[in-house]
Parts: structure tokens; C-alpha cells; sequence
């Protein structure tokens, strides 16, 4: 009797466990996801005033922020599918805890 009472116990210690780690993770996804919104709100303000500024620029001017512009894209653009790397891999994480915690109901 004692034994099933301290299996219990050792088994609802590890649900809760597991459940603790589910609730750290999807605090984690929703700061990535902030992030990415952030970014996106970056990446507007920036096309917004790109579209209303640059329009005049010629030269060497116009040059080196090309060149500037195309490297912000291109690091805008990894970040965001780094971001949603990172929420995919913390999906799958969070569907293998769920089945965790559900295997030890």
C-alpha cells in the first residue's frame, strides 16, 4: 500500500513537472512572437520612410543606402524565418511535453 502511495505521488511530481516546463515554453513562444510582430512594426517604419524620402537620392548617397537597405532586408529576413524556426521547434517540443504530462494523468 505504501508503495502505490509514494508511486502515486512520484508519478503525479513528474506530471507536474512536465507542466511547469509546458507553461515555461509557451511563455518563451510568446516572447518570440512578440519579437517577430516587433520586427515586422520595425520593417514598416522603415519602408514608410524609405518610400517617403529616398525617392530624390542620387549618386553616392543613393549607392551606399541601396547597399544599407538590401543588407537590413536581408537581416530582417533572416531574423523573421529564424523566428519562426524557433516557434515550430517549440511547438513540437510543447506537443511532446503535452503528451507527457497526459501519459502521466
Amino acid at each position: 500500500m505504501e508503495l502505490k502511495i509514494a508511486e502515486e505521488l512520484e508519478r503525479k511530481a513528474k506530471r507536474q513537472k512536465v507542466l511547469v516546463q509546458i507553461n515555461i515554453l509557451e511563455g518563451y513562444r510568446s516572447n518570440v512572437r512578440q519579437a517577430i510582430q516587433r520586427l515586422e512594426k520595425g520593417k514598416n517604419m522603415y519602408r514608410q520612410g524609405h518610400a517617403n524620402y529616398t525617392p530624390s537620392w542620387q549618386g553616392e548617397s543613393r549607392n551606399a543606402y541601396e547597399q544599407m537597405a538590401a543588407e537590413l532586408n536581408q537581416t530582417g529576413n533572416k531574423a523573421y524565418n529564424t523566428g519562426e524556426e524557433l516557434i515550430s521547434a517549440i511547438n513540437r517540443e510543447l506537443n511532446k511535453l503535452r503528451d507527457q504530462a497526459e501519459a502521466l494523468r
